[in-house]
């Protein structure tokens, strides 16, 4: 299986990257494309390019605060509902150290929604990756 990186923002891509592609290596997924979105305008559009061709996607957004700041524009264009805290329902979501990310998934593919900060990623790959497991049944 196919997997793509979208950096939004990103200022530590080199080292997520590393990070990504390990991690997905020990499940039998191979990183086909990296790609880098530095317009808001075009979020949607660079995410749509690579969901035609990948199954997955790890959209790796900068984070000031507690969640990717790619994650509000991703909720919005893919409608996701969310609670009065202005957190999405019915998505799965990953704990990092401070950090949280988040699984997006359709009936057959995922967005993960990561902070540019490898150490929180590696701590949020094992719950991530347990789901990519179940779903699309990866060895590893």
């Amino acid at each position: 299986m196919d997997a793509e990186i979208l950096f939004y923002f990103a200022r530590r891509t080199s080292a997520c990257q590393r990070t990504l592609g390990r991690a997905a290596a020990l499940f039998g997924v191979k990183v086909a494309d990296v790609r880098v979105c530095a317009r808001e305008r075009s979020l949607s559009s660079e995410l749509a390019r690579l969901l035609r061709r990948g199954t997955v996607v790890f959209l790796v957004g900068s984070c000031p605060g507690r969640r990717p700041d790619c994650a509000e524009p991703v909720f919005r264009t893919l409608r996701v509902p969310l609670d009065r805290q202005g957190e999405p329902r019915g998505v799965l979501r990953v704990r990092g150290g401070e950090k949280t990310g988040y699984v997006v998934e359709s009936v057959d593919q995922a967005i993960l929604l990561l902070p540019d900060d490898p150490y929180e990623i590696l701590k949020m790959l094992p719950a991530a990756f347990g789901r990519l497991k179940r779903k699309f049944g990866l060895p590893g």
